[in-house]
């Protein structure tokens, strides 16, 4: 039986679901209008990394604090507050009124309000349903998550085509309601909250830290998340810019690349859920991917037509994905109980935190130089720092599971 036969998880399901698929659409949304707005592509990038980067600078400090939190109480708050900023842009571009600057401020707090409820949503679904329950919950919920930024990009690009920007913002904005309604209603296990709250927050804050530098396996997951998203999940987050730039086109270009990456990553979970050879196999299957997003990273800035590159972000969505995932059931597999909550967020903050500065270097210098020059570059001087961490930590070319596990 999945978690789904269970009617509080089912309904709760069904309405985070809504809410992602309106998580995609706006992310779509204010990509592609910080590129109207200024055709810029440092101020596109940013733009569109706002929502991402706090999550990854301020994860470390709200994950020691969400354990010790009301779910319930902070899940309706920090949805309501999303759900109030999606309806300032909405009215402000129904207005036209928007420009760089309120746009950048409101992605920016709709960003910390995200990274405050990151960690929430993580623990959020164990007081949903029943421990036997718990790995059919964890599986939905991120199958939910994939399928989502494959359907949130088509809506917005259906909707941006044949209506406007007004609608998709608005529609955005009401997929929140659902999720906030079903939060006052929803019967949730109790926790023992008291038990979390003995220790200090600078002590739980360092010791995560410490713990995830002293352990080898930990340590060396965390430097492959760390190359993989400055360099190759960076240019996955800059979609915006490149839609306008590298292809000079329209809102459907930029709905169709993001789909196109969403489908890589939903492929990646499904191969990484069904496949007996990826589960056994998850360290060997770093090398090849983290080079084959390399590659696809390199080729984007070599070819410029539409149909090579969404092919090029579905391979960029696969690759980054499984290694994500791949990471973060080797760190999982790991760990101790005591430690596990700090130890992953340090694995979210590596990643966030990395993708979002790669995504604004790299839009940075594509205001000064073409942005193919910069997507090419970018690509050679990760692979060389990639091999050579390979040879520093594993010796040339050898990845077997033995050698990362040791």
């Amino acid at each position: 039986m999945t978690a789904l036969s269970y009617k509080p998880f089912a309904i709760y399901f069904i309405s985070n679901s809504l809410s992602l698929l309106g998580l995609w659409m706006q992310k779509v949304s204010i990509g592609w209008l910080a590129w109207h707005l200024t055709e810029s592509t440092f101020w596109t990038s940013f733009v569109a990394l706002s929502l991402m980067a706090p999550a990854g600078f301020l994860g470390p400090f709200f994950g020691v604090w969400a354990e010790k939190w009301d779910m319930r109480k902070a899940s309706i708050i920090l949805k309501f507050l999303m759900f109030c900023v999606s309806i300032i842009i909405f009215y402000l571009q129904f207005l036209e009124l928007h420009s760089i600057l309120s746009l950048a401020i409101l992605t920016i707090v709709y960003g910390v309000l995200s990274a405050i409820y990151h960690p929430v949503r993580l623990v959020f679904v164990s007081v949903v349903v029943k421990k036997k329950y718990l790995g059919s919950a964890i599986g939905l919920n991120s199958a939910s998550f994939n399928a989502s930024r494959v359907l949130g990009p088509a809506l917005a690009g259906f909707l941006m085509l044949y209506f406007d920007l007004n609608l998709t913002f608005l529609t955005s904005a009401l997929f929140y309601l659902p999720i906030i309604f079903i939060l006052f209603f929803i019967p949730l296990l109790k926790r023992d909250i008291q038990s979390f709250k003995k220790g200090s927050f600078k002590k739980d804050f360092f010791q995560g830290l410490l713990y995830s530098l002293k352990n080898k396996i930990i340590k060396n997951n965390l430097c492959i998340v760390f190359i993989n998203a400055l360099f190759i999940r960076g240019v996955l987050e800059i979609q915006p810019t490149i839609a306008g730039d590298i292809l000079s086109g329209s809102s459907t270009s930029l709905s169709l690349i993001t789909a196109s990456a969403g489908v890589g990553a939903l492929l990646a979970s499904i191969f990484l859920g069904s496949s007996k050879y990826f589960q056994n196999n998850l360290a060997e299957m770093f090398f090849p991917m983290i080079i084959f997003g390399f590659i696809s990273s390199f080729l984007i800035g070599i070819f410029v037509q539409l149909e090579i590159i969404i092919l090029l972000f579905l391979f960029l969505g696969f690759s980054t994905t499984l290694i994500g995932i791949g990471t973060q059931t080797l760190i999982q597999l790991e760990v101790t109980d005591q430690f596990r909550a700090r130890v992953l967020t340090w694995w979210s903050t590596i990643s966030f935190g990395s993708l979002s500065i790669g995504g604004i270097v790299i839009g940075f210098f594509g205001e000064l130089i073409p942005l193919e020059i910069v997507l090419i570059s970018a690509s050679i001087g990760g692979f060389l720092l990639y091999i050579y961490f390979v040879r520093r930590s594993y010796g040339f070319f050898s990845f077997s599971s033995k050698n990362v596990n040791s």
